[in-house]
Parts: C-alpha cells; sequence; structure tokens
C-alpha cells in the first residue's frame, strides 16, 4: 500500500470515529435524560397532594352566620356612611368648585389683559394708567390728508366705561376705533388690526376689576363740580368738607349743567369721560399748549360752541321740542343712552354710540347706578334745552341718529 493509498484510509477512519463518538455522547445523554426523568416522577396518589383552595374545608355554618357575617355587614357599614356623607357633601362643595374654576379663568384672562393694557398694546399710553384717563398725540390733517399740525387729544378715562357702554359695545369700540381720533381700530377679524377676539376680550375683562363703583365715580364727579363752582378746595382730601361742599350745589343753577357738560375740557378730569362735549362738539377733545408747529391754523378744527356737534349730533337750537317732547325726555335718554336699532325721541334710531350716563347698561332692574346722578343729568338736561342755534358741524343728520 502505498503511502496516499494510507492517508485516504486514515482520513475516512478518522471521520467515523469522530461521528461515532458524537453519536455515542447524544445516545448516552438522552438515557440520561430519560433515566432523569423516571427518578423525578412521582407516584400518582390517586388526588392532589395539597388540596385545591376551592376544595379545602371552609367556615362552618356557626361561624359564617356570626364572625364572617359581622364582620362584613361591618365593612358594608362603613362603605354606606362613607357613600351617605361623602356624595352630599361633594354635591355641596360642587357650586363652589365650580364658581372657584369660573374665577380662576376670570383671574387669568384680567391678568392677560392688564398686560396687554400696560405692555403688550400699551394702552395705558393714551388712557392712563388703571385708565384713569390722560392724553394721546394725535395728527390734524385736512381735507386732503395735508399735515396741519400735531396737537394732544385728551383720552377719556376707562375705569367707569362698563358703567356707560355693554361690554359688546366695548368691544364694537375697540374693534372699530373712533374716526376722527387717535383711537384706531384694533381688531384684527374685522378691522385688520393686531388684536384677536380672545385678546379683545381679555382686554374688556381687565376693564372690569378696575371699575369704579356708581357711588365712587358719582361722589368724584360731585367733588369735581364742588370744587369746579368754589365750593371746594382744589385737592382737598377731608371727607367732612367734600361733604359739606357737595351739599351746596344747587343743580337748579344753569351753570352746573354747562360745567357738567364739559366737565374735563380745561383741566383735563378723567378725560373728558363724564362729558357730553367730547362727542357732541367738535375739537373738544383737541388740546394745542404744545402744538406743532406752534403757528398753525387750527381754527378750522377747533373753537365750535358747545353741542355744535361731531360724532354725536348737533344739539343746539332747540333739540327740545325738536327731537324730544320734554325735558324729561331728554333726560330720560341721557340717563339710559340708546340701543343699537332700537327708537328714541320723536324720530331717532339708536346706534349704541350714545353711552347710558345715569343707569348702568350691564345691570337689569336697577336705576341710578351709573356714571351720573339723576340731579346731575336732569341739570345737563336743562342746559342743552338752552343751546342757541349753531351751525352744525357733525356727520350725523341734524336731530337724528345718535
Amino acid at each position: 500500500m502505498d503511502s496516499s493509498s494510507l492517508a485516504t484510509v486514515l482520513a475516512a477512519s478518522t471521520v467515523t470515529t469522530v461521528g461515532a463518538v458524537i453519536a455515542a455522547i447524544v445516545g448516552i445523554g438522552a438515557i440520561v435524560f430519560i433515566y432523569a426523568n423516571i427518578r423525578s416522577a412521582r407516584p400518582e396518589v390517586g388526588s392532589e397532594i395539597e388540596l385545591a383552595p376551592n376544595r379545602k374545608p371552609y367556615l362552618d355554618d356557626d361561624e359564617l352566620e356570626t364572625t364572617k357575617l359581622n364582620r362584613t355587614l361591618r365593612w358594608a357599614f362603613i362603605l354606606l356612611v362613607l357613600i351617605a356623607v361623602g356624595l352630599p357633601a361633594y354635591w355641596l362643595r360642587e357650586p363652589g368648585r365650580q364658581s372657584g374654576a369660573v374665577e380662576g379663568y376670570q383671574n387669568t384672562f384680567a391678568a392677560r389683559g392688564a398686560e396687554r393694557y400696560s405692555e403688550g398694546s400699551q394702552c395705558e399710553n393714551c388712557h392712563g394708567p388703571e385708565g384713569s384717563g390722560g392724553i394721546a398725540p394725535y395728527t390734524i390733517l385736512d381735507a386732503d390728508n395735508q399735515f396741519v399740525a400735531s396737537v394732544q387729544w385728551r383720552a377719556p378715562a376707562l375705569n367707569t366705561v362698563l358703567l356707560r357702554f355693554t361690554r359688546d359695545e366695548v368691544e364694537y369700540i375697540i374693534n372699530y376705533g373712533r374716526p376722527f381720533s387717535p383711537m384706531v381700530g384694533w381688531g384684527s377679524e374685522v378691522n385688520k388690526g393686531p388684536l384677536d377676539e380672545q385678546q379683545i376680550q381679555n382686554l374688556i375683562d381687565y376693564f372690569e376689576t378696575i371699575q369704579l363703583s356708581p357711588e365712587e365715580s358719582q361722589r368724584q364727579v360731585a367733588t369735581e363740580l364742588a370744587t369746579q363752582l368754589g365750593l371746594l378746595e382744589e385737592g382737598e382730601s377731608d371727607e367732612a368738607a367734600i361733604d359739606a361742599a357737595i351739599e351746596q350745589i344747587d343743580y337748579d343753577d344753569p351753570q352746573v349743567g354747562q360745567i357738567l357738560f364739559n366737565l374735563g375740557r380745561e383741566n383735563g378730569f378723567a378725560g373728558g369721560a363724564y362729558a357730553c362735549g367730547r362727542c357732541h362738539t367738535r375739537g373738544w377733545s383737541i388740546v394745542t399748549d404744545d402744538m406743532e408747529p406752534a403757528d398753525a391754523d387750527v381754527s378750522e378744527y377747533v373753537g365750535y360752541p358747545d353741542g355744535a356737534g361731531a360724532l354725536g349730533p348737533n344739539l343746539t337750537g332747540g333739540i327740545v321740542p325738536r327731537q324730544f317732547a320734554s325735558t324729561e325726555d331728554l333726560a330720560e335718554f341721557i340717563s339710559t343712552g340708546s340701543a343699537d336699532g332700537e327708537p328714541y325721541g320723536r324720530n331717532g334710531i339708536g346706534s349704541g354710540k350714545m353711552p347710558s350716563f345715569g343707569d348702568n347698561p350691564n345691570t337689569e332692574e336697577v336705576e341710578g347706578d351709573g356714571m351720573l346722578t339723576p340731579d346731575m343729568v336732569a341739570a345737563i338736561a336743562r342746559y342743552v334745552e338752552t343751546l342757541p342755534p349753531a351751525e352744525a358741524t357733525s356727520n350725523a343728520p341734524e336731530g337724528g341718529s345718535e
């Protein structure tokens, strides 16, 4: 046998040997596994080595009907008490929880409105801190939109705005602004302004938090009126002295009605928020003290007689009986204001622009809770009735809708 044949035989033997060894190992392992399983198996005893829980003996009848039953009844009673007390307690607390949630939302909205008033939209720059009234810059343009002069404009206080307008009316003013004044339209949905509906509502929510009460408003006006009548020293803070001066006001005095009609024109009191002239006299809100240029001719824009007309209609020349049957009817209209589309007086159709000076439009069945007292409103009506004829300067129909 040559060497090559020998190598072939050895190689074959080696493979066979390895295969045999592997087979032997597998066979021995199988035998050991089977044996181990047989050894580990338990002989059948005919039942569980340990009884299942559902087959164990339970409590006898005596224990079931005493100890077990009593324990179960005690827990049932405890649960019944919890339900009987807990549900009514939750029900009683629910309105408070709901109102608390609403109040929380309102506080959040008002805080957003406050931030927008002072910083975001900077309403404060014109209307003053906390809506107390202020001054706004204004540019007078002629009929051809050419520059005439830069002046200041009295911006009304907003801390009484919801004593004279409804929320919807305030929203309308913010949305559309006031033509021929520094107040532009801010509404993005109706006037391409920067504020959306939610932001405007937040502003009004803030206004609600800074509103004077009717009593505060009326006392503020009476104090200013007494001061302008010379019954009270300017800046007087003694409440007894203020009360005494207010008691001396004679509301039948024609001067009282005139002062009220123009309240704030000379000294900027509340930005003219209480004054009729702010809407019914052209140029009433313009302040020319720091006008630029100083020699600009603005005679066409200021100096008109009381009630000659502007945003509101001409009131001169006998509005009673032209538009109202009596002074009392006029006073009633001044007190309640106008509602959009609602008739008033003899031939008037309301637009909602005329504020309610005597009755808060946001309250129902409450009289005399407005900015002015009935005596103040009556004094204004008597003054308006006496206004002599003057050339109308209003865009509104004379004696028609306000």
